[in-house]
Formats: C-alpha cells, structure tokens, sequence
C-alpha cells in the first residue's frame, strides 16, 4: 500500500476504507504503479540538481507517440494521455508547489514499515537541510476532485479539509522511516518532510 493510500484510509469512513482495502489487496497492475511513466519523470527530474526540462520535454514526446500509435489499446492511450497532463500540471504549479529551491535527491532503499500488517511504500525525495538536517517529500499525483474546482462553497470547503487532513498523515509516515536509520542520514526534521500534490481532469 502506499503512504497516499493508508493517509486516506486513516480519514474515511468504513465504506471507504474497504475500497482502499480491495483496491491495494487484488487491483492489476498493483496500485502503486497507476500514473507510472508520469511519476518515473517527475522524481527524475527533481533528483536532478539542474531541474533539467528535457528530461520532462523527452518522456511528454514518447508518451504522444505512444497514444497516436494507430494499434495502441484504449487503456494505454488512456493512461499515457493521463500522465501527459500530470507531467503538464506539475509544470505549471512547479513554483507553487515550492519544490525548486529544494535540495532535494533520490532516497535511499528504506526497509519497508509494517504497520497493522500494511507494507507502506516511501518517499520520492530525500530533502537535504542546513545543521545536517534530513526530510523526505512524497509527490500525489491523481484523478480526484479539485477543491478549486466545485461550485458549491461547502464541497470546496469538504474536499480542501480532506486534503488538508491527508497531508498530515502523510508527512507524519514520511518521519517514520527517517528516524528508523538512525541518524544515518541526518537528524529527521518534520519541517522537511512534504506532500506535494496535483490533481487532473476526469475528462479521459
């Protein structure tokens, strides 16, 4: 299960938490891989020091030739056209998501956390901070409601503290596998740890 996943268990409502459930237990291919090529591209590009365009510019010209191909199945074109819009969103909203004057690196290989049974798969970033201070971001990259979306003041109002509530179990399991190395890395701190995410359309 992923960190994303067992953050929204923890806040919905039993209904929902059979759904995370079933859908972390037998979907195909696992879960965690939805977005893949998208999410492949982002932490690529983040690892690198220089925030190198071309490595977003390279996967975006693949991926259109791969949902053009006239023999490609729906469900391919589908989710190459997906993590297009990803990779496009996250290239808007890179200065507001604030993650380009971060120091940030690929994480090293954490042993995976049981918790209550659950596997919980890690962070996408290692955050390097002054005093040899240590975070971890995780970027969410998914089809849900936009908050800034709805029309209604009260569903915008709903979504937002959803959202809002997911992060900070988020950022809270993010700690967890920082303070299990043991000062390896450096002193764990909550104010470098993250949740970077963004939303695209059901319009696919």
């Amino acid at each position: 299960m992923s960190a994303t996943a067992l953050a929204e268990y923890l806040i919905l409502q039993p209904d929902g938490q059979e759904t995370i459930l079933h859908d972390s237990r037998f979907s195909r291919p696992p879960i965690v891989t939805a977005n893949g090529d998208a999410m492949r591209a982002l932490r690529a590009y983040n690892w690198d020091p220089r925030r190198d365009t071309a490595i977003l510019d390279r996967v975006k010209k693949a991926l259109t030739v791969r949902a053009a191909a006239v023999d490609v199945k729906p469900k391919i074109r589908d989710e190459a056209l997906r993590c297009i819009e990803a990779i496009s969103l996250f290239e808007r909203h890179e200065n507001a998501l604030g993650m380009r004057p971060m120091a940030l690196s690929e994480p090293p290989r954490f042993e995976s956390i049981d918790i209550e049974g659950v596997a919980v798969i890690y962070p996408d970033f290692l955050v390097s901070g002054g005093s040899q201070h240590v975070g971890a971001g995780i970027l969410r990259v998914a089809k849900a409601p936009d908050p800034h979306g709805c029309k209604v003041d009260e569903t915008r109002r709903r979504h937002g503290d959803h959202r809002t509530e997911m992060a900070r179990y988020m950022v809270a399991l993010l700690q967890l596998p920082l303070e299990a190395q043991d000062g390896q890395l450096g002193v764990p701190d909550r104010d470098l740890c993250f949740c970077g995410r963004r939303s695209f359309r059901r319009a696919h």
